[in-house]
């Protein structure tokens, strides 16, 4: 089935440059551009969860975080990549404790942009070079990889952590997670424990962060 992508951003130039980038990465994907929060809400409302929601923070009727957490809270299955001109580390980083499962600084280079939206578009999260290397994970010997493919169970994990990794790094808290896999909550708890472990991480933030880092393949 063909991917769909929704990207909310109420700059023209910048919806043609995403939207051709998706369609040479995907060229089956449907690509639906919008420029309002209300418009977002009301697509995500009346529509299939999009394979990815790709996210202005300064939008017409919304600025800052509170577009962020209005799609969370209403739309958790569909995953929200951060494109933003604002760069700066502690945004980047609350974005990610809120559930935004990647972000796009708008400053870097159009290539950088080009290769990181291939990156989100094939399921995979995306932090800038910043984060990456200001909050490194906990367990030694994790370092960066350059093989983009770098595969989970080299961490130890089974087939179901994988599976609750994944999940993870779209974003899904826990109930979601115990839907889509028919797992009880309990079972998904233990199972988030030990992939927060193998990561080195102490929450679901630094698991992206760790995951990103080392180029973890999370995607089927």
């Amino acid at each position: 089935m063909a991917k769909t992508f929704l990207v909310v951003d109420d700059h023209p130039l910048v919806q043609r440059a995403i939207g051709e980038t998706l369609q040479e990465i995907e060229p089956e994907a449907q690509v639906t551009f919008v420029g309002r929060l209300s418009d977002a809400r009301r697509y995500l409302r009346d529509n299939p969860p999009a394979d990815l929601v790709l996210f202005d923070l300064h939008l017409p009727d919304s600025a800052g975080i509170e577009g962020l957490i209005a799609l969370r809270e209403n739309h958790p299955e569909s995953p929200i990549v951060i494109l933003s001109a604002d760069a700066d580390s502690p945004m980047i980083m609350r974005c990610l404790d809120l559930g935004a499962v990647g972000y796009i600084p708008k400053t870097m280079s159009n290539e950088a942009i080009r290769s990181a939206l291939r990156l989100v578009a094939s399921g995979c999260p995306y932090l800038p070079p910043q984060v990456l290397a200001n909050d490194r994970p906990l367990r030694r010997g994790l370092e960066p990889l350059n093989n983009r493919s770098a595969d989970p169970r080299q961490l130890g994990l089974t087939d179901r952590q994988i599976d609750v990794l994944k999940l993870i790094m779209r974003g899904l808290p826990n109930k979601l997670i115990c839907r889509q896999l028919g797992l009880a909550e309990g079972t998904v708890k233990v199972h988030v424990s030990a992939v927060l472990r193998a990561l080195g991480a102490r929450n679901r933030t630094q698991a992206v962060v760790a995951a990103s880092r080392i180029g973890l393949k999370i995607n089927d």
